[in-house]
């Protein structure tokens, strides 16, 4: 079966249609993307450029590149009240298997995709994906692309901040950006939805999306940075930064304009789960959109303050239950979260926190979910994380001077967003964006300090690459040397490489 945008179902077909699509010329400027990828079916999307009024759009899918053996053709509608995007489910395909897709109207074909759908349930295969966060436009350029491009994995998470509301920095500026979004500063629904095609003027990002599925889950840059979705009107923001439930709601439809995926249900629920055989069980998290507003004034460094143990919704009931039953129920060799933000603690020398946007500052959940772990016996659970700019490996333990952790967590740096070491977040001394080189020791210090984390790298920028099999569960980092020029050198990464294995989640044994 295949479901459009629009909402409306029909049969996809291998014969030709009936009628030609209705759309004539236009471009396909920011490339195809699938996602969502399950046994049978997968998510195509795309978006057509310099077209007018309400139109079809033909797909067709194929296990060929030269689209000989078509499974599946059919014509998508689209109009300009969803800014000529074009998405589609497409149902009845083969498991794990290898498939071309793409889009036309008349006169213009997009860009040939391919996808790999997930393993049958039963598979005990080894699964290989990509994680990413963070890719500030006007920061640097999008190098990790580059990488990531050429890997060999069945899809890519995208853990958030795909886009940023905001345009932070210029060419010139003390802080060292290299380009410039012209789109600035984004409140409406005309702003947002340029943001994501801005972004897809990068050419390594589309070669990512051309390639592999992508499973995305949203963080804050998508409406506005640090907002909390469940502190009422002012999304515990200051005034004068304007934010509103219209806003967001403006930046939620148009993630779903310009992405492969649809609401889980009704409304803007993004929490849910993919399976992938018996080997992975990926869990996907909303960590803004029912968050009461962060504790002790949101500071950057700051000593706990007096409000941090009061009752403080993070995830809220409902998404935590679903959480803590998918735990429980699970299976599967691995239980993967996909998880914005840390949940290992981050301190300053002295005890202050390093941020209070993180689990770190929702005690009460963090407590509620790693004991509820601990107490059902769930083993080998992951966290996949991003939002900190920053690569780190580590413990998760439920309170800080355990002994024994409960699950492991691997935070991915970012694409371009600047590292502790280049001066984001203002916390390292001496931090220097255009040639970032922190000391050893200070990721001594971070040891010490935060004796769960086994290591760090403030400096560069990348993502992670995951393999889980029925016996281990392997990550890399794959990081750039820069992304201040142009550039396809990746450093080596035996540091940065870590080996779980089943019943065993400490990378500090």
């Amino acid at each position: 079966m295949l479901a459009s945008a629009a909402g409306r179902a029909g049969t996809a077909f291998a014969g030709r249609p009936q009628r030609r699509p209705s759309l004539r010329g236009g471009r396909f400027a920011e490339g195809v993307i699938s996602g969502d990828p399950s046994p049978k079916g997968i998510t195509l999307w795309t978006r057509v450029a310099d077209v007018e009024g309400a139109g079809t759009v033909e797909l067709e899918v194929a296990r060929d590149r030269g689209f000989r053996k078509v499974v599946a053709r059919e014509l998508v509608r689209t109009s300009g009240r969803i800014d000529h995007s074009v998405k589609a489910r497409v149902g009845g395909l083969r498991p794990h298997e290898q498939y071309f897709y793409r889009f036309s109207t008349r006169g213009e074909n997009s860009p040939v995709g391919r996808f790999r759908t997930a393993l049958p349930p039963d598979s005990r295969q080894p699964v290989r994906f990509a994680f990413f966060s963070c890719q500030e436009y006007t920061f640097g350029y999008f190098n990790a692309h580059n990488l990531l491009a050429e890997e060999d994995v069945d899809f890519v998470v995208n853990l958030g901040d795909y886009i940023y509301a905001e345009a932070y920095y210029r060419p010139g500026d003390a802080f060292a950006g290299v380009r410039v979004d012209p789109i600035g500063f984004s409140e409406t629904l005309d702003q947002y939805r340029e943001k994501y095609k801005l972004y897809r003027t990068e050419a390594s990002l589309r070669r990512v999306h051309a390639n592999f599925p992508m499973i995305s889950i949203w963080d804050d840059h998508e409406v506005q940075d640090n907002y909390a979705g469940g502190a009422g009107p002012t999304g515990g923001l200051a005034p004068e930064l304007r934010y509103s439930q219209r806003r967001r709601a403006a930046a939620y439809r148009a993630y779903f304009e310009s992405m492969p995926t649809y609401p889980v249900g009704d409304g803007t629920r993004i929490y849910g789960a993919r399976r992938f055989g018996r080997t992975v069980d990926l869990v996907l998290l909303d960590q803004r959109q029912y968050r009461d507003d962060q504790p002790c004034g949101d500071a950057q460094v700051g000593p706990p303050c007096a409000e941090l143990d009061q009752p403080r919704k993070f995830l809220g009931r409902r998404q935590m239950d679903f959480l803590k039953k998918r735990l429980s129920g699970s299976r599967a060799a691995w239980k993967v979260i996909a998880n914005q933000v840390t949940i290992m603690p981050t301190l300053y020398p002295g005890g202050d926190y390093i941020g209070f946007d993180f689990w770190q500052a929702y005690p009460g959940e963090r407590q509620d979910l790693l004991g509820h772990i601990r107490r059902r016996r769930i083993k080998d659970v992951v966290f996949v994380t991003g939002d900190i700019h920053t690569f780190i490996a580590g413990d998760v333990r439920v309170n800080n001077d355990d002994r024994t952790p409960v699950a492991t967590e691997f935070v991915g740096g970012s694409i371009t967003s600047p590292g502790l070491g280049e001066g984001g977040g203002g916390v390292l001394p001496g931090a220097n964006p255009l040639d970032p080189q922190t000391p050893e020791s200070i990721i001594d210090l971070l040891r010490s300090t935060n004796p769960w984390a086994v290591d760090a790298d403030f400096d560069h920028h990348g993502y992670g690459l995951v393999t889980a099999t029925d016996d281990d569960l392997r990550c890399r980092f794959r990081r750039v040397d820069t992304v201040k020029r142009r550039s396809r050198t990746a450093l080596p990464d035996r540091r940065f490489s870590y080996r779980i294995t089943r019943g065993h989640p400490s990378l500090l044994d």
